[in-house]
């Protein structure tokens, strides 16, 4: 039952994809699949709280074309409920497209356009395991993250699992140049329970490379992940993000251990970066997540912010500043999790 639930708190917690979804329709040559999930997520922090909760849905259809070629087309949607205290639908809940995407694979591996994961998402996967926290320090640029307009491939072959994405320049876009790529490998050697992985990404004024490696050894789970490179300078108008020409240095480590006893796996994760050569991320995280089966899971996780107000703190914007209160602050989350 341990290594059970520890693949589950190392892949399942992290993944993108469908892992319990149900068979709804199945036809001569092609099936539809429903997956998703309802996690309740309670957020204090400085004495308030904030009602985070999230619902995931999604829909995978595979048809088969002919020996070893098939056809994928997916989508998942986000719905949030946070009415801040109205007595009514405040009408604000938003629906956010996370995945839209088609493509067509086979032995070769599978090629996919629309939005989609960037190659990067693999390599912070190492470290990105907590139920809640963490995952601060190992900063994806946005081609190398979650993006549209992108073409992407990926390709298992033995023990070595590769993956490639290159986003377009937006044809509306005449001021700013959004293009760029990402690339990452990922190499398991055979069953020894140690994985290496690293890639590269570039766009616009930032790039960055990645190096994470992970070490299971019965019911532990040891991981790591560096990243280096630099930051298109940027800065936050009215909850908006402006980008500027030019550039800042970025360097940020992750550490994240998993522990299982029984239906309990403990997790922590230690992240601190730099900005522009200041901290700009700091802090030690801890949870514990129950699961009561693989649909159902309930957890707590507790923040440790290392920053103390007052602090030095990097910027993208090129001008280094001070720690504010919030940016010292420590944080509780409380979850359930329901998975289908």
């Amino acid at each position: 039952m341990n290594k059970k639930v520890l693949a589950l708190a190392v892949a399942a917690i992290t993944s993108a994809g469908a892992v319990n979804a149900a068979e709804i329709y199945k036809g001569a040559d092609q099936t539809l699949e429903m997956g998703g999930r309802a996690e309740a997520r309670l957020f204090a922090q400085d004495g308030d709280v904030s009602d985070n909760s999230r619902i995931r849905l999604n829909f995978k259809g595979t048809t088969q074309i002919s020996d070893g070629l098939y056809g994928v087309g997916f989508w998942e949607g986000e719905f949030t409920t946070n009415d801040n205290g109205l007595v009514t639908d405040s009408g604000t809940d938003g629906l956010e497209n996370r995945y839209a995407y088609a493509g067509i694979g086979g032995n070769f591996g599978e090629v996919s356009y629309g939005k989609n994961d960037g190659a990067l998402g693999v390599i912070t996967d190492f470290t990105d395991i907590m139920a809640y926290h963490g995952n601060s320090a190992a900063d994806k640029i946005a081609v190398a993250d979650r993006t549209n307009n992108n073409l992407g491939y990926k390709g298992t072959f033995g023990d070595f699992s590769a993956k490639v994405n290159y986003r377009f320049d937006d044809a509306d876009n005449n001021e700013i140049s959004n293009d760029g790529y990402a690339l990452s490998g990922i190499y398991a050697f055979g069953d020894s329970g140690f994985k290496l992985g690293g890639g590269y990404a570039d766009q616009a004024d930032s790039n960055e490379m990645m190096v994470a490696g992970s070490y299971i050894m019965g019911d532990l789970y040891l991981a790591g992940t560096f990243t280096n490179g630099e930051k298109q300078k940027a800065t936050t108008v009215n909850n908006t993000t402006v980008f500027h020409n030019g550039s800042v240095d970025y360097t940020g480590y992750e550490a994240a251990v998993a522990y299982t006893m029984g239906k309990t796996v403990f997790t922590s994760t230690y992240n601190n970066a730099e900005t522009n050569n200041e901290t700009s991320t700091d802090n030690f995280a801890v949870d514990a997540t129950y699961f009561f089966n693989a649909n159902f899971r309930t957890y707590i996780s507790y923040n440790f912010n290392l920053i103390s107000e007052g602090d030095k703190m990097g910027s993208t914007s090129g001008v280094n500043g001070k720690a504010s209160n919030s940016d010292a602050e420590d944080s509780l989350a409380l979850g359930m999790r329901y998975d289908f």
